[in-house]
């Protein structure tokens, strides 16, 4: 079984686990599937806001198709996010990209 089939069937057995739709928009993403990828990340981020580190992958791959205006939004989502989690590494990654990048 490839990697992309297998981690829709892991979606399949546990819909509510976060970590399996971020695996499936990196899958995506590797495959050269900007749009699916795309899509994967809003969807996690929209059903699960406060899964913190959906926020910095998804800013980065922004950042890489140069998307800077949505990568801004997803960032500052991610900063807030990352703050009300009381998630500090991540809240120090984010805040460094943000940075590097704005």
């Amino acid at each position: 079984m490839e990697r992309k089939e297998f981690i829709k069937n892991e979606i399949k057995l546990e819909p509510e686990n976060p970590f399996n739709y971020y695996l499936l928009a990196l899958e995506l993403k590797k495959e050269g599937d900007l749009g699916g990828a795309i899509e994967i990340f809003n969807n996690l981020i929209e059903q699960f806001p406060m899964y913190v580190p959906s926020y910095y992958s998804f800013a980065c791959f922004l950042l890489e198709i140069e998307d800077d205006d949505k990568a801004k939004l997803v960032l500052q989502q991610g900063i807030d996010t990352a703050e009300r989690a009381g998630a500090t590494k991540a809240l120090n990654e984010l805040k460094q990209l943000w940075e590097l990048n704005f």
